[in-house]
């Protein structure tokens, strides 16, 4: 009977290396911020977690991410990527990048590897599956970045002047000056973050929450007035006065929500989207 209680004793040692947790190896640290990585983006709603970051609520048509998981951290001690933001780029083209919130973990996500919601990856791509660059940022990054190239724009601008030998011009807001580009959607609200009522059949818009600063800060643009263009056609304008917040879940930076008049001066409503440029006037 001993080499059957042998075999028996060995058959249960194999059965429980067999059922032993598999490691992954993963870091369990979360991204550094501010730091570049090269990966992919991909998308599917099947493969986010859900549930990962606790007090972060969305549905599959939000415009969100989610982070492979040897970059995610660890949400039960409060070092994850949860709440935090990526700055997105295709590899292919560093001239324009996109901001979504870190709402989730990719489990199946390989490293440097970002999940989007179909919603955000249609920001910037028809593919499924494509190279990109990103970073992990805190909130309120984008205001950093707003004023960054800000100044870079007033040093070209001091060169230009200095190179063509003219001499000082009145000081000038650059604020108007400059154009913004994203995309663009209609909505159906009435009142708004502005404490202002209106109707769809005015010429009104809310903006992206990232350039929208506080309702009664030094910052808020309510009331603000903006030039909107399809991208490719400036000849054809129409200007619309901010009364309202989209929010960050919704549109992104440089992203527009238009009355659904101000829409229809493009395109019709089932369009649904468009690839707009504006500007502060």
């Amino acid at each position: 009977m001993a080499p059957i209680v042998t075999l028996a004793l060995m058959a249960a040692s194999l059965l429980g290396v067999m059922s032993a947790p598999v490691s992954h190896d993963y870091k369990v640290e979360v991204a550094a911020l501010n730091t570049k990585y090269s990966g992919y983006g991909i998308t599917g709603t099947d493969k986010f977690h859900r549930g990962a970051c606790h007090d972060i609520e969305y549905s599959s048509s939000d415009a969100v991410v989610a982070i492979n998981a040897a970059q995610f951290g660890d949400s039960k001690h409060g070092s994850s990527a949860c709440g935090k933001y990526v700055k997105v780029n295709r590899a292919d083209s560093d001239s324009n990048y996109y901001i979504f919130k870190v709402v989730d973990v990719c489990k199946d996500c390989e490293e440097n590897t970002l999940l989007f919601s179909e919603r955000a990856l249609r920001e910037f791509s028809d593919q499924d599956h494509l190279s990109i660059d990103w970073k992990l940022i805190e909130d309120g990054e984008e205001g950093k970045e707003d004023k960054e190239q800000k100044e870079e724009k007033e040093e070209k601008e001091e060169e230009d002047d200095h190179d063509d030998d003219h001499t000082s011009k009145p000081e000038s807001s650059h604020h108007s000056d400059r154009t913004y580009r994203g995309r663009g959607t209609w909505f159906s609200d009435t009142r708004g973050s502005c404490g202002v009522d209106f109707s769809q059949d005015e010429m009104i818009v809310a903006l992206n929450e990232a350039q929208q600063g506080e309702q009664y800060g030094p910052n808020s643009k309510c009331f603000q007035k903006i030039r909107v263009s399809v991208k490719g056609e400036p000849s054809k304008s129409v200007v619309v006065r901010v009364v309202d917040t989209c929010p960050h879940r919704y549109c992104s930076y440089g992203q527009l929500d238009l009355s659904q008049a101000a829409f229809k001066k493009f395109a019709p409503m089932s369009k649904g989207v468009l690839d707009l440029e504006w500007s502060f006037v």
